[in-house]
């Protein structure tokens, strides 16, 4: 189950194309008997949590709060949060040449894959994987794969 919570309002037909791909990033993974909250905000609400969490005052297009640590034989019912920042996912869109809607679903496919367990070096300037090489970004690029084939045409 995908618990959606809005702070900042998305462009018309986000949300169900938001919740599709993530859906289909969960079968990916597994874990559609879980549930994850996904929380849409501005930059100052993504760069205070970041500054209270992280040490760092800047913002960042997502965050993940994993409710487990991998190898805990004990998975939860809810496997974390996952906030985006719809301002940064905005500009990002827009310098990559492509919608928010898959600027967003690109992110909170990331975050679930921090949510389940995975992590990956720092990419200094990436922001995203598309363009990461290496094995221990594989993981990821499954997620968006299965993200991206679940987002409406044209998306």
């Amino acid at each position: 189950m995908i618990d959606l919570i809005v702070r900042k309002t998305p462009p018309a037909g986000l949300r169900p194309a938001l919740r599709g791909s993530l859906e289909a990033v969960m079968a990916h993974f597994g874990v559609t008997e879980r549930e994850v909250t996904v929380v849409l905000v501005g930059d100052r609400t993504i760069r205070a949590l970041k500054r209270e969490h992280w040490g760092e005052d800047a913002v960042t297009d997502v965050l993940s709060f994993p409710t487990w640590e991998p190898g805990d034989p004990f998975i939860p019912p809810h496997l974390g949060d996952i906030v985006i920042s719809l301002d940064t996912a905005e500009r990002q869109a827009q310098a990559r040449g492509h919608s928010l809607t898959r600027e967003v679903a690109l992110l909170a496919s990331h975050g679930l894959t921090h949510l389940v367990g995975h992590d990956h070096p720092h990419a200094e300037g990436l922001g995203f994987e598309e363009g990461a090489t290496g094995p221990e970004w594989a993981v990821f690029h499954g997620a968006w794969d299965a993200a991206r084939a679940a987002l409406p045409e044209g998306a």
